[in-house]
């Protein structure tokens, strides 16, 4: 074979390796998105989902073999959250204004609130996010791969590989039939160490015209550590004070709900 023969064959190669490329790219892109833009509808619609302005969730959690406490968690746009635990008749609370945060529990062995940590404000924020990553993603920051599907409780389930802006990765399962999320796989942030966890999302539920999961099973692999949230309410778009989420909203008791 000649040099020119070989330098076609080459310049032929390259190109077609080049435009598998992109046709991988380009039906990976199309399957992300239509796979996000399915589960929004089944969520509720993009509509409704930013038409949520605040959100109060109240159930009970428990921890291994425990004994249900209950809680409630309260959010508020743009990344405002307050959660509470009663357990023995006694209150864990964490509240956030999305820029700093604040924790008062008795069980620490002080009764005087302390600033949230680095790793605590960035737990948080996450789950300060009405909205998810998955809604606005890239004009979030956020990248999202197609990674085929995986069995989740013996269903089909699409995986698809979020990467936040801030570089952390997590994997979202998205129900082939239903399009709402049933599984969760990502880390947490504890003394510096990111910790693996997963939680598993059903019995959903729609209030409002939102699809919203009252039970959520989080496990941490490797480990017997457990806890499970089942929810008994949740309101959209109730009055929530700004006072909630500042360092005196630690000392609201506004927890009539949860009982």
């Amino acid at each position: 074979m000649q040099n020119t023969d070989i330098k076609s064959l080459f310049s032929f190669l390259l190109k077609s390796s080049i435009i598998v490329m992109f046709l991988i790219i380009e039906v990976n892109a199309q399957t992300v998105d239509e796979i996000i833009a399915k589960n929004l509808k089944a969520r509720g619609g993009i509509e409704k989902i930013k038409a949520i302005k605040t959100q109060r969730i109240v159930g009970d959690i428990s921890f291994g073999s425990g004994k249900a406490n209950p809680f409630m968690v309260e959010m508020k746009r743009p990344g405002k959250m307050k959660d509470e635990i009663i357990i023995n008749g006694k209150r864990i609370i964490r509240t956030t204004n999305g820029k700093t945060g604040w924790v008062l529990n008795p069980f620490s062995g002080s009764d005087t609130a302390r600033p949230m940590t680095a790793d605590e404000l960035k737990n948080t924020a996450g789950s300060a996010d009405i909205d998810g990553p998955l809604l606005d993603y890239k004009a979030k920051g956020n990248k999202i791969e197609f990674a085929g599907k995986d069995k989740i409780n013996g269903k089909d389930a699409f995986k698809l590989i979020v990467t936040m802006k801030d570089g952390d990765v997590r994997d979202d399962y998205i129900d082939c039939k239903s399009f709402l999320e049933v599984k969760w796989v990502g880390n947490i942030s504890t003394n510096g160490k990111a910790v693996k966890v997963e939680t598993y999302f059903s019995k959903y539920k729609k209030i409002d015209g939102l699809m919203y999961a009252f039970l959520l099973q989080t496990d941490t692999p490797g480990t017997t550590s457990t806890q499970k949230i089942e929810i008994k309410k949740v309101d959209v778009n109730s009055q929530l004070d700004d006072q909630l989420f500042e360092k005196s909203g630690l000392y609201v008791v506004d927890y009539k709900d949860a009982k």
